[in-house]
């Protein structure tokens, strides 16, 4: 039975809700135009929707020239970003203990989160000047992902946690790129490197899951379960790491995948040991 690939999703600012594609340029940093934004506090620390959810309800829509189109339930009014436009200032941002020099935004931009969060923040892009690398692969850049350029899950997986789970959970809630069905659940634990489409892709390590897979992305409300957490606790915690689902992939050219695009597997590795309480 073949891979393929069923869906394809990028972050452009990070936390938002996710835009979903049939087709994707791969950059070694992510998909294009994914993860290229984040806001930050007064001293640069960033922001995410794990405490501010309503982030995840802003919709975004990608215009010809690359820049956004935002909207939100709350408001009335929409923003409009262009790159173009940016000013060519940057200042100093962290995220996940990196500290990176990111490209100013401008005000217009940060008034409108300051107006929908009601706190003090910035938003900022990764621009031309920006740098950042991946902690286990330091040739491979990354943007304002967690750690790494590209998340992959499975259709299976998910089927065998909602087996399981009290609560219908949705795929959104994991916040993938790269979505594949097709296989058995898990065995993408066991993937070393794959090729979709024109792209050859390396599993760096699990995807260790936090409590922001707990909020619909929809609605911004929290499980009052707690799950998936509480349910994926039992069956795939992993020992000196915490609870995991779907894998961090860096790719290792670049080039274009789609919809429907076979996923073949070029090398396999002895998965990690997880005990099922269930």
């Amino acid at each position: 039975m073949s891979y393929l690939l069923s869906e394809l999703a990028i972050y452009p600012i990070k936390s938002i809700h996710g835009i979903k594609s049939t087709r994707a340029e791969v950059l070694f940093s992510g998909l294009k135009n994914d993860r290229r934004y984040m806001l930050v506090k007064p001293n640069g620390d960033f922001i995410t929707g794990r405490k501010y959810p309503q982030l995840t309800q802003i919709n975004a829509q990608v215009l010809p020239n690359n820049g956004l189109e935002l909207s939100h339930p709350e408001t009335e009014n929409k923003l409009i970003l262009n790159p173009n436009d940016f000013p060519q200032t940057y200042r100093d941002v962290t995220i996940w203990g990196n500290d990176i020099s990111a490209q100013s935004v401008g005000e217009a931009a940060s008034l409108w989160f300051q107006a929908l969060l009601s706190i003090e923040a910035e938003l900022v892009f990764f621009g031309e000047s920006s740098q950042r690398f991946t902690s286990r692969r330091p040739d491979s850049p990354v943007g304002f992902a967690d750690g790494y350029p590209f998340l992959l899950t499975t259709e299976a997986s998910l089927e065998e946690l909602n087996r399981t789970c009290p609560e219908h959970i949705r795929m959104a809630q994991f916040r993938p790129n790269i979505v594949i069905k097709g296989n058995d659940a898990f065995a993408e634990d066991t993937w070393k490197r794959i090729r979709i489409g024109e792209v050859e892709f390396e599993n760096i390590k699990p995807c260790v899951r936090c409590i922001f897979t707990t909020i619909d992305p929809d609605n911004a409300e929290r499980s009052k379960l707690g799950e998936p957490l509480k349910t994926l606790a039992k069956f795939r915690k992993l020992k000196n790491a915490g609870i995991t689902f779907g894998i961090n992939m860096v790719a290792l050219n670049q080039g274009m995948i789609q919809q429907g695009d076979e996923v073949e597997i070029l090398e396999y590795q002895a998965a990690d040991s997880y005990e099922d309480k269930r």
